[in-house]
């Protein structure tokens, strides 16, 4: 499971490159763990991050930095995990479902912005103020990465899970 769903996010992330911020990856390691638990989800966005990171378009990040991406990824494994014990895994009332889950995905795209942007800051010794005024030039690259997460966590993760499903019920 880990290696297909770390593939599938990999593939959409080169395949939508061009679109600033804007990746499927989040809700692929969101559902990940929703289906399958934390280990799954937290595996899927590291591993994901480990190649994206590395074999970028725009150059391999740096070690620490890449340390960071691939830890603050971890928030939409345990989101997953999170929607897990607050739902179960019934899909009756769909459209609340994608109402939550989008908004559980725009929450995680703030918290792990946050993350990305602040603590790099932070952990060269700037001031905190001069950490969160870093927000302010990131705001567009933010709000993008934000709105499209909660477009795709109320729709592609939904179908993507509702797919699992029933590959999982042929399985068994």
């Amino acid at each position: 499971m880990v290696s297909l769903f770390t593939a599938l996010a990999i593939a959409t992330d080169y395949a939508m490159f061009p679109l600033s911020n804007v990746k499927l990856m989040d809700s692929i390691v969101f559902v990940s763990a929703l289906a399958f638990g934390l280990p799954v989800g937290a595996a899927v966005g590291g591993l994901t991050w480990v190649v994206y990171g590395t074999v970028n378009p725009l150059g391999a990040d740096a070690l620490p930095f890449l340390a960071l991406l691939v830890a603050s990824e971890v928030i939409f494994a345990g989101l997953g995990c999170l929607a897990r014990r607050m739902l179960g895994l019934d899909m009756t009332s769909v459209p609340v479902r994608s109402l939550l889950w989008g908004s559980l995905g725009l929450i995680g795209a703030f918290l792990y912005d946050l993350s990305t942007i602040v603590a790099p800051a932070l952990l060269i010794g700037e001031p905190a103020r001069v950490a969160f005024a870093s927000l302010i030039p990131a705001a567009p690259f933010m709000i993008a990465h934000e709105l499209s997460d909660f477009v795709f966590f109320a729709v592609a993760a939904p179908a993507i899970f509702v797919a699992i499903r029933r590959v999982m019920k042929l399985a068994v």
